[in-house]
């Protein structure tokens, strides 16, 4: 049968207590000021590359119905989902990363996003706020575990539908007993390494002064064409390539040519002009929808 659209009328705004926990309009703007031309360019350019992938959706549900020879009926519905929320803390400094987590719920159509911060306050990095605002993200908070715990029950009490995506040890403040109890919100929390190994061919395949401003908190292995070093999270490891393909952990960085030595390891490869770009391999678009289901008998 056909694919129907549909409008869920749902209403919903996040808690009014987080109003207090938002930063000062001024601290984003000194931010965005401090940041390079280049450095906001590279940052648009993995917001524009995560809208590619990821949207923007123009169809935010509908319904697919099906008879089927066997005789019979399916009907799976889908919407966005009521709300989304990021949670990360202070050990995330990277924006790329960050934004690879928040930019599908926008692309996605989800209508109410959040950005937490959780745990101790602390200073933010520039470049995580310029992310953020590059993204048009409007709401972003600090709040500590106990205010990201209440938050969390107070979502799960409005029995509406949500994803969360959780970035960070001090983050995953949801335990086992809370999530059993969420039917209605998905979440999503990447296993991966801080470690990335990066092969040069020569001293210019990749752009290192960018990677050292987009992920200060990974540490990166360089193999091949011996560079100057832009900060101390580098080393250079070796000249050979078999030597970069087993020191893979999660991450690579890779010249077009070499990427499938390390698919087989790697989960995620980027190539030279990809520097500011990120994406979590298995966070996919339906994460950010809400599914139904009915079998039915035909008549």
């Amino acid at each position: 049968m056909g694919r129907l659209l549909i409008m869920k009328q749902t209403a919903f705004s996040f808690p009014a207590w987080l109003n207090d926990f938002i930063p000062d309009d001024e601290l984003f703007a000194r931010a965005y000021a401090d940041i390079s031309d280049q450095n906001r360019a590279w940052l648009k350019t993995g917001i524009s590359r995560l809208y590619d992938c990821y949207g923007p959706r123009k169809d935010l549900g509908g319904v697919d119905l099906r008879r089927w020879r066997s005789g019979f009926e399916t009907m799976q519905s889908y919407d966005a989902v009521d709300f989304a929320v990021v949670l990360f803390d202070n050990s995330l400094l990277s924006p790329a990363r960050l934004l690879a987590a928040l930019v599908p719920a926008l692309a996605g159509g989800v209508k109410n996003v959040l950005a937490a911060r959780v745990g101790e306050a602390g200073p933010w990095r520039k470049a995580v706020l310029t992310g953020l605002e590059l993204a048009g993200q409007e709401l972003v908070i600090d709040i500590t575990d106990v205010q990201a715990r209440q938050l969390f029950n107070e979502l799960r009490e409005t029995n509406l539908s949500g994803a969360v995506m959780v970035l960070g040890p001090r983050a995953a403040v949801i335990k086992t007993s809370e999530l059993q109890a969420a039917s209605r919100i998905s979440f999503y929390r990447p296993r991966f390494s801080r470690a990335a190994t990066i092969w040069m061919d020569d001293e210019n395949t990749f752009d290192l002064e960018t990677l050292a401003f987009i992920h200060p908190d990974i540490i990166f292995s360089v193999f091949g064409a011996e560079p100057t070093l832009p900060a101390d999270n580098f080393s250079y490891e070796g000249e050979q390539f078999q030597d970069c393909i087993d020191a893979i952990m999660d991450v690579a960085y890779l010249p077009a040519d070499r990427v499938t030595s390390a698919l087989t390891k790697a989960k995620v490869v980027l190539g030279p002009g990809q520097e500011g770009c990120w994406v979590w391999p298995d966070l996919h678009p339906e994460h950010f929808q809400f599914h139904r289901t009915a079998w039915t008998i035909g008549d």
